[in-house]
């Protein structure tokens, strides 16, 4: 049987969360809708399955499913341009390390791969390790393959 999916799946996200954030202070600095933003305690919808939910923590929530592009590194680079609409432009960081220390809120950023069996996953370049650093958001990564043809 032949696969139709595409592989490799990829995607990233940028998540802040934190029990006194407010993510309208995070929409007030970055240029992009979240996917989901709540504060804790605040009813949310979680989809048509899970139906709505109280928030356990503040959350504001960002991916970039809908690009097209299969390279990692693509989705990664499209979520340090919204820290850094300019490589020297530091302002939006900035503004967002006062938030989250003000709203005791961290950040972090998720890389999902879902390649061909065998493959090797995609590594993370250093010069956006070094960029997420600097908000700090630390890297969390979600590489599988497919199992083997039987």
């Amino acid at each position: 049987m032949t696969n139709s999916r595409v592989l490799p799946k990829t995607y990233a996200t940028l998540r802040f969360a934190g029990d006194r954030l407010d993510p309208e202070h995070i929409s007030a600095i970055l240029p992009v809708k979240p996917k989901r933003s709540h504060r804790k305690g605040q009813v949310f919808s979680a989809g048509p399955r899970a139906g709505n939910l109280t928030g356990r923590t503040g959350i504001w929530y960002f991916d970039t499913r809908g690009m097209q592009s299969q390279d990692l590194a693509d989705h990664l680079r499209a979520i340090v341009k919204l820290l850094y609409p300019e490589p020297s432009n530091t302002d939006r960081v900035t503004r967002l390390r006062e938030v989250m220390a003000r709203e005791h809120a961290a950040a972090h950023v998720s890389c999902f791969w879902y390649g061909t069996h065998g493959a090797d996953p995609p590594p993370v370049p250093e010069d956006i390790r070094a960029a997420l650093a600097l908000l700090p958001a630390d890297i969390e990564t979600d590489f599988a393959t497919e199992a083997p043809a039987a």
